[in-house]
This record gives C-alpha cells, sequence and structure tokens, in this order.
C-alpha cells in the first residue's frame, strides 16, 4: 500500500508542474497529502513491529545472561568445594604422615 501511495504521490507531483494554478493542483496537493499521510503511517507501523521485535530480543538476551551468571555461579562453587576437599586431604594426608614419621 505504501508503494502504490509513493507511486500516486510522485505521479501527482511530476504531472502538477504542468497545471497552472487551479483547483486541480489543490486537489492534486489534497491527494498528495493523504498520500504523505499513508507513507508515515507504513513507515511508523514498522517501527512499532520492529521496536517491540527489539524488545523480546532483549528480554531473551537478558534471559539468557542471567541463565549463564547462574549457571557460572554453580561452576564457581562447585570448583570452590572441590578445591576445599583437595585442601582438606591434603591436609588430613600430611597429618598422618607427620604422626608416623614422629614415632
Amino acid at each position: 500500500m505504501s508503494n502504490e501511495a509513493l507511486g500516486i504521490s510522485s505521479n501527482n507531483a511530476d504531472a502538477v508542474q504542468n497545471d497552472v494554478i487551479t483547483q486541480d493542483i489543490l486537489k492534486k496537493m489534497a491527494v498528495q497529502n493523504l498520500q504523505t499521510t499513508i507513507i508515515t503511517k507504513s513507515i511508523h507501523s514498522e517501527s512499532q513491529k520492529q521496536t517491540r521485535a527489539l524488545s523480546a530480543a532483549n528480554i531473551n538476551l537478558s534471559d539468557i545472561s542471567s541463565r549463564l551468571d547462574e549457571q557460572a555461579r554453580k561452576e564457581q562453587a562447585n570448583s570452590n568445594s572441590s578445591a576445599k576437599q583437595i585442601i582438606g586431604t591434603a591436609a588430613f594426608a600430611d597429618a598422618f604422615w607427620e604422626q608416623n614419621n614422629a614415632k
């Protein structure tokens, strides 16, 4: 529809160049104004669609980011737990060998 409006508006703009200032020119200007309104409305509608699509994408990206952060925290907690277990085991083994060497 906006392509048709653009074509009509362009044709009227070309045709008005050959007209004498008459009622016809005023009618063509009115039609051209209407076609410009249609084009503007179409552009606005597409802009709103893009805004909604970008908003949905941002929500999805935020959700993905939150899940990745949560997963990273869990992995860090597991890593810390494993490190504590290793240190505890090493301390126990060290104490065990100290007792055996002391005898």
